[in-house]
């Protein structure tokens, strides 16, 4: 009863404030609900839009924007109350979200005085805390418990106890954080260039040995996921998934011995696995781990769409062209896509690119109400990827085949020649590296094209060398999984059944031949 009698107190003496949340069933033509209906049903929304139909005869547009100052605040607001419990989290992420409130009433009440209900309230979130081991947490709330025994309390047994905890939790707190600068140090490199990092597999193996060595055998969440995502970067650095497959498995059994759900560990570690299976043509097993890691995330996440990427890659590698259509319009579909970065949205225009070819070759069907694969834009889609154009040893790749590939699908064979002389120069600079081998060979295989006047029977002679290059580095070279939005030998397959149908076509590009022979 003292616990009720002290929040009681604290209520009274403060005046209960109206708390301004949305409600969608009061006053639903407000202009409040109007606008965040609005917003929620097209995603294409513009302010000048909202304006033009909420306030049609206005000649000033502040009275717009103090209704969407007005829905920010409301939205705010109204999430503190989302029931958690319902949206599918695991017990550790209802517990982040619990522990963050029950943390924040209990300084609240610190600083109204409530010091009986505040420290039973602290002790709570610090037990909880340590089970779900969010140390940051634990760590906030050692802190006011060793200020309030040590000020109020008087207790010295209890404060040196709290002291002691505290400066534990310090120390794993500053390894945790360590731990997650080190990974942050390695993954930055990686969001808007794809290319392999020979300086990064040294740096993370630099970062891994010294974590073990200073973490005294340290096991909580926080700590070992970076580790074990340090770790992987040894391979994945390198392109060398397969390799990290064993290491996927650890990671699993590790976190799998945790007393609570660690979906995000888990997830993490069936999506390496995935492009090490993808690596290696295992596309039955790549499938069942696909499935497996899309069943443990949430729709609309950040993961949620890579995990669609891959499903994706997966049906373009298994020739399930329509699928692969699926997934890019589930992808592109959804409502989240908007807010995706910039670098994300890229790579799927790049996939629309390569679907928009197998489209026109009709290996796609298109459904009655997509408008998204119009006339093929080749001067469009470049301008829409201005990041991975820079990429010169990663994406930018796939970038160049996909638009030579359109010039030789339309028979403009001399804006073809012209980008495989181009590239040219590009080819011997960038793509000479052991880690886009395959990428050299195919681009050479291209050049055989002008060499060989287009003619069927002859790029079939001339190619004969370079493709069997091809394949003989495909079976030694671990490349960048996206670069071959659709593997290599099968776009050659479809380079050379555009020729086939061309024996006796004249084209105007013989004013070039002398310049390739």
């Amino acid at each position: 009863m003292d616990y009720l009698k002290e929040l009681i107190y604290v209520v009274n003496r403060n005046k209960i404030k109206q708390i301004d949340l949305l409600d969608l069933k009061k006053r639903k033509g407000s202009k409040v609900n109007q606008l965040y209906q609005m917003a929620s049903e097209n995603e294409s929304l513009t302010d000048e839009d909202a304006f033009q139909v909420l306030f049609p005869d206005a000649g000033s547009k502040n009275a717009y924007y103090n209704l969407k100052a007005t829905l920010k605040k409301k939205l705010l607001n109204t999430l503190f109350f989302i029931d958690i419990r319902r949206e599918g989290q695991s017990d550790r992420q209802v517990a982040f979200f619990d522990l963050h409130k029950d943390l924040s009433a209990a300084r609240f009440l610190l600083a109204k005085n409530a010091l009986v209900t505040s420290l039973s309230e602290l002790e709570k979130v610090l037990k909880k805390a340590l089970h779900y081991e969010f140390i940051e947490i634990a760590l906030d709330a050692t802190r006011l418990l060793r200020m309030q025994c040590a000020t109020k309390g008087g207790d010295f047994r209890e404060y040196q106890k709290y002291k002691s905890a505290y400066k534990e939790y310090e120390r794993i707190d500053r390894l945790e954080s360590l731990a997650e600068e080190y990974y942050a140090d390695l993954v930055v490199h990686y969001v808007k260039d794809k290319s392999q990092k020979q300086n990064l597999r040294d740096l993370a193996r630099r970062y891994h040995a010294e974590l073990e060595e200073s973490c005294d055998g340290l096991s909580t969440y926080k700590f070992r996921l970076h580790s074990y995502l340090i770790h992987l970067f040894c391979y994945t650095s390198l392109n060398d998934y397969v390799g990290a497959i064993p290491l996927c498995e650890e990671m699993i059994a590790f976190f799998h011995e945790k007393p609570f759900d660690v979906v995000p560990a888990t997830q993490i570690a069936l999506h390496h696995q995935l492009v090490g299976y993808l690596q290696l043509k295992d596309y039955g097993t790549a499938t069942v781990v696909a499935n497996k890691s899309l069943f443990l995330l949430e729709e609309g996440s950040f993961n949620w769409f890579k995990n669609l990427e891959y499903q994706l890659l997966l049906a373009l590698r298994l020739v399930r062209y329509q699928d692969a259509y699926e997934v890019y319009n589930k992808a592109l579909g959804h409502r989240q896509y908007s807010s995706l970065p910039e670098s994300i949205k890229e790579m799927w225009g790049i996939y629309q690119a390569y679907l928009h070819l197998l489209v026109d070759i009709n290996k796609i069907s298109l459904t009655k109400e997509d408008k998204k694969f119009t006339t093929f834009r080749i001067n469009k889609f470049l301008n829409s990827t201005p990041i991975y154009s820079k990429d010169k040893r990663g994406m930018n790749i796939s970038i160049l085949i996909i638009h030579i590939l359109f010039y030789i699908r339309k028979k403009e064979f001399d804006k073809a020649i012209d980008r495989i002389e181009a590239i040219e120069k590009y080819c011997t600079r960038y793509l000479s590296k052991s880690e886009t081998l395959k990428s050299f060979h195919f681009i050479k295989l291209l050049q055989t094209l002008p060499r060989a006047s287009f003619n069927f029977k002859l790029v079939q002679t001339y190619a004969e060398e370079r493709l069997k290059a091809l394949k003989e580095a495909d079976s030694k070279v671990s490349s960048f999984h996206k670069i071959e939005v659709i593997p290599y030998e099968n776009l050659w397959d479809m380079i050379t059944s555009f020729l086939r149908v061309l024996p006796n076509e004249k084209c105007s590009y013989s004013r070039r031949r002398a310049s390739h022979k």
